[in-house]
């Protein structure tokens, strides 16, 4: 439950891969696992190429990602986005993804200080489903928005537009974009909460992207983890 707070910030939006979550390199394992049993061969210039580009757009809809690398072919992109879903929760299921250390207290504690937390990313709801299940986040985050569920995927803000829509029809607020921290380790993150004109914007240096890179993107902090996130808010 989310008390009355008279802070700037009334939400934290974060990312969950690489930011919340310890991935661990199971977006690639599940990347190439799709791309195999579309016929890419592992260590091939191909697969690397392909995983460079996962790499350079870690965050977006892998949706969008996989439309990409299949050239446009619509019908082979959302097969092998169908396997990469499969292998992803699967990985999820034996246990692999954890959460980084305090991210559960963390969320305990924005909440008890009054600000709401959302979850955003770049997975379909089926994979943030199994990863709020296995990390046992349900009862510890106000929402959750994935990429699926909306127009455009990041770096469009409209999963941080579809965060603040919910605590307002939650809470019958009005807060916009400069009530809320938005919180990520990509690029896309940080575009997303710079065009959706976010208070505060913040960079971790826990996954794909580096400091200078999020800092470039439009980040105005970077910090270890998201768990540093309370000394901003």
């Amino acid at each position: 439950m989310v008390s009355i707070n008279n802070n700037k910030i009334k939400m934290a939006v974060f990312d969950v891969a690489g930011t919340t979550a310890r991935d661990g390199g199971l977006v690639l394992e599940a990347f190439e696992n799709a791309m195999v049993s579309m016929g890419v061969t592992r260590g091939t210039p191909e697969m690397d190429q392909m995983v460079n580009y996962v790499n350079a757009t870690m965050g977006e809809r892998k949706i969008d990602v996989f439309l990409h690398l299949c050239d446009g072919d619509s019908i082979r992109a959302h097969l092998a986005h169908d396997f990469f879903v499969e292998s992803y929760i699967g990985l999820v299921k034996s246990g692999k993804l954890q959460e980084f250390d305090g991210i559960t207290k963390l969320f305990d504690e924005l909440r008890e200080n009054g600000i709401a937390v959302g979850i955003t990313t770049g997975f379909p709801r089926d994979i943030l489903d199994s990863v709020i299940s296995g990390l046992n986040w349900a009862q510890h985050i106000d929402f959750s928005v994935a990429a699926s569920e909306v127009v455009e995927g990041r770096p469009s803000p409209d999963m941080i537009f579809r965060c603040i829509v919910l605590y307002n029809k939650r809470f019958e607020s009005h807060i916009s974009a400069v009530d809320i921290a938005v919180i990520g380790d990509t690029e896309s993150d940080m575009r997303a909460g710079v065009t959706a004109g976010a208070h505060i914007i913040a960079g971790v240096s826990t996954g794909t992207h580096s400091p200078e890179k999020l800092l470039h993107a439009g980040a105005t902090h970077v910090l270890d983890g998201a768990v540093n996130i309370l000394s901003i808010c």
